[in-house]
């Protein structure tokens, strides 16, 4: 039995791929949690001090409360726009002499140069 010699052509392979553009959600949760942060520093400091809890036990009380609503609105929106993303994706199209193509030049960009 003969083995299929690499300098013989053979007929491309095609494959469907889906192309689309995703937010980046941890992205969204940070900004979530900055916002939830400025916030809470202005609520802590726009009124007056009470005497049953210090400044810093508002902060910590009313920063927890805050920083959960707004990394979780912030993840619903990066949801939102992820199912958005979605309608405007596009399939194309990929042959397997591409791909081959992509390989050896990445093979070729890893060698050293003389």
């Amino acid at each position: 039995m003969a083995l299929p010699d690499d300098s013989t052509p053979s007929a491309p392979m095609t494959h469907d791929v889906t192309v689309r553009r995703s937010p980046r959600i941890v992205r969204f949760m940070l900004v979530g949690v900055v916002v939830a942060i400025v916030i809470t520093l202005v609520l802590t400091f726009s009124f007056p001090e009470t005497p049953n809890y210090s400044r810093a036990q508002v902060f910590g009380f009313v920063g927890i409360i805050l920083v959960t609503v707004f990394v979780g609105l912030a993840s619903l929106v990066a949801v939102l726009v992820d199912r958005s993303s979605t309608r405007r994706a596009r399939t194309v199209t990929m042959s397997s002499e591409r791909i081959a193509a992509r390989r050896e030049a990445d093979d070729e960009a890893d060698q050293p140069q003389d």
